[in-house]
């Protein structure tokens, strides 16, 4: 890469998108709707068959909260470490990235839709099967996944909003409230994944699964593990681009306990 005067903000342009790409964000979208409208029309007309307990229904509600938490950690931890804009197929959320730890705020300037398509595909992934099988084999759990699924499906593929959440200085009261319970991201937790080397932090709905199994090490253990299987190392890219931009890496901490809390 070029030296940090040569860089622009019109570096992490990338095309328009290309119809093929519409239709696979729109595809996306409408399978992902439909099997978790499908999954909730299911519990609905099953009710008093396969309706959980009410202890289950909010146990599922939590657990719904806590794995979209957690796998929009996984995403954001993955984009930010890994990959490099040379993967053809990843190009726009990898400069997508980039772009944010450089210019945190155009976060705004990105719709909801640019990334709904993928983030649908992969919710779709994850829980469709799921779902489905819930749906066509039952059993006495049936009716706590398919709900816990479907919330899970919801804050996977609205996780920009949630970011935002962690970026917007004025919220409106009901939002200030949601951050202060720990039901909604706060800008004081996800602002210490920027003002460090963006290497905590990661989880972008509330930031549970950052207190629990963030803190216990999961991102650490991971990037050792694939450092150690592939050779590969770990936030390479994401350092060339901040240098690109006269920024720089602030080095890991040395262990958890070096890590802010929120």
């Amino acid at each position: 890469m070029s030296g940090g005067s040569q860089a622009t903000a019109d570096a992490f342009a990338t095309e328009p998108y290309t119809p093929g790409e519409v239709r696979f964000h729109v595809t996306g979208g409408a399978l992902n709707g439909a099997v978790t409208l499908g999954g909730l029309a299911w519990l609905a007309l099953t009710f008093r068959e396969h309706a959980p307990s009410w202890p289950w229904m909010a146990l599922a509600l939590l657990a719904g909260v806590y794995a979209a938490d957690l796998v929009s950690g996984l995403l954001h931890w993955a984009f930010d470490t890994w990959f490099s804009e040379g993967i053809t197929f990843l190009r726009r959320m990898v400069l997508q990235v980039r772009e944010h730890h450089v210019f945190p705020n155009r976060i705004f300037h990105i719709h909801f839709l640019h990334d709904a398509g993928t983030l649908s595909w992969i919710a779709l992934i994850l829980t469709g099967p799921l779902v489905l099988g819930m749906i066509l084999f039952g059993g006495r759990a049936a009716g706590a996944v398919v709900l816990a699924a479907a919330v899970f499906n919801v804050l996977l593929v609205t996780m920009l909003a949630f970011h935002k959440c962690g970026h917007r200085a004025r919220q409106p009261r009901s939002i200030r409230l949601l951050q202060r319970s720990g039901l909604l991201l706060s800008v004081t937790h996800h602002s210490r994944h920027h003002l460090g080397n963006h290497d905590f932090n990661y989880c972008l709905i509330n930031g549970w699964a950052d207190r629990t199994l963030g803190r216990l090490g999961l991102f650490r253990g991971l990037e050792w593990l694939i450092a150690r299987s592939t050779g590969a190392k770990p936030q390479e890219n994401d350092h060339e681009w901040l240098c690109r931009f006269g920024r720089k890496g602030y080095g890991r901490a040395q262990d958890l306990g070096d890590q802010r809390t929120a």
